[in-house]
């Protein structure tokens, strides 16, 4: 069985496009590949990368963006899928808030105050989640803009469910940055940088206020509402 962690694929247009699979978990199993992905925005596609898609047989879109970014900029490939659906962490229209946080933040990890905000969307995340159970037998991907912090706040709830070592799973995050720095359609200059520095403190900060509120994962699903076989369910999508 590959034993590769996180592994990025090479699209043309899309700059973070990863799959979640391949991580260990604490009884030592390994992730399944090729089932569940985690994304940037989805640009393009080009020819070579609508036939990477095509070979990779995703059926369904997460969409984690803003209803305005939605606006601004509509998904190229909500037509490759039979099932996209929007599911908006932001709390608003827009997604700006991260950027009024930036203004009075006094340390560069303030975005993990940002992840804790998204897990106060009940609704969305569990609309997210139910997706997950009722396609788990195709292909999917969830993304947002950069495929940092939405996508990594989701990420970091799918890991935990499959007891991912924590090390994993803020590997999986740092490695965001990585992919995106050279990207101008997602770096913005004139905001502050540690918007887009995926900071490997950011996540831990952001894991230890999670188990301070909601003490386990367990725990966070019943407060959105899954009952104890959901939960179960969830826990097995990519063992």
């Amino acid at each position: 069985m590959s034993e590769r962690m996180g592994r990025h694929f090479y699209f043309e247009e899309i700059a973070n496009f990863r799959d979640l699979g391949g991580y260990n978990t604490k009884k030592g199993e390994i992730l399944k590949e090729g089932k569940i992905f985690r994304s940037s925005m989805l640009y393009g596609p080009t020819k070579h990368d609508k036939q990477k898609w095509e070979q990779l047989g995703i059926n369904t879109i997460i969409d984690l963006r803003a209803p305005k970014e939605l606006i601004r900029e509509p998904n190229p490939y909500e037509g490759f899928v039979s099932i996209y659906e929007n599911v908006n962490l932001s709390g608003g229209k827009d997604a700006g808030r991260s950027g009024e946080l930036a203004k009075t933040a006094n340390n560069p990890y303030f975005m993990s105050e940002r992840y804790l905000e998204y897990l106060k969307e009940k609704d969305e995340i569990a609309k997210a989640f139910h997706l997950f159970l009722e396609q788990k037998n195709t292909p999917l991907v969830y993304h947002c803009s950069a495929g940092k912090d939405r996508t990594g706040v989701i990420s970091y709830l799918l890991l935990s469910l499959h007891d991912v070592l924590l090390a994993e799973i803020v590997a999986d995050y740092q490695v965001s940055y990585t992919y995106i720095k050279q990207d101008s359609r997602i770096l913005d200059p004139s905001k502050n940088l540690n918007i887009y520095v995926s900071f490997p403190e950011t996540m831990e900060i952001f894991h230890k206020e999670f188990i301070k509120e909601y003490k386990t994962i367990e725990n966070y699903f019943h407060h959105i509402d899954f009952s104890d076989d959901e939960i179960t369910e969830l826990k097995q999508l990519l063992l």
